[in-house]
């Protein structure tokens, strides 16, 4: 398997975007939308993703998924994060890590590659918190809502592309699958 051959799949056009700037190169892409199953487990819903995707289009697949863990939530939402953003905004989210105190929060992506025989996974994890309230318009979803560590307390959406990219889970998770893959540039 190698980066040129699987065909990412995401209707997120933003984290098409991001995977190409971070790789450096263009991805064979698809927008097929994918169930997920509900899980705090996000190895489980990626390589769940991975399988249905793979199966749909019968060929090897990249996907990936992320999950924001809030401390004081145990984990909480996790790879949920999605269905909380739909449901709260941005701005619930801020509010309900301030409930606790306790703002420390964990962003984890995984990308996985998949053939049906062999799979491939790169993790990406960047330590933060939650802000008191969202800032920036940059980046998509609860990236307003979310400040890494050792950055100045931007948050991602008051980040430029470029400075999200070199320092995102995201990216962490495409190099280190990229690694794995042993593709490398």
């Amino acid at each position: 398997m190698n980066l040129d051959r699987l065909v990412f799949v995401t209707s997120n056009l933003g984290k098409l975007e991001e995977a190409q700037a971070v790789l450096g190169r263009s991805l064979a892409h698809d927008g097929l939308e994918i169930d997920e199953i509900q899980s705090l487990d996000l190895v489980a819903v990626v390589r769940s993703k991975g399988m249905a995707a793979l199966e749909r289009l019968g060929a090897p697949v990249l996907v990936e998924d992320t999950a924001l863990e809030l401390d004081a939530l145990g984990g909480f939402p996790g790879p949920l994060v999605r269905w909380l953003l739909q449901s709260v905004g941005p701005a619930g989210i801020c509010r309900m890590a301030s409930c606790f105190g306790n703002p420390a929060a964990t962003v984890r992506c995984v990308a996985l590659a998949t053939d049906g025989r062999d799979e491939v996974m790169g993790t990406g994890v960047v330590p933060g918190r939650i802000v008191s309230e969202p800032r920036g318009s940059g980046g998509f979803g609860w990236d307003s809502t979310f400040a890494p560590d050792g950055h100045d307390g931007r948050t991602y959406g008051e980040m430029t592309p470029d400075e999200k990219n070199a320092i995102s889970h995201r990216r962490l998770a495409f190099l280190a699958l990229r690694d794995a893959l042993g593709t490398r540039d």
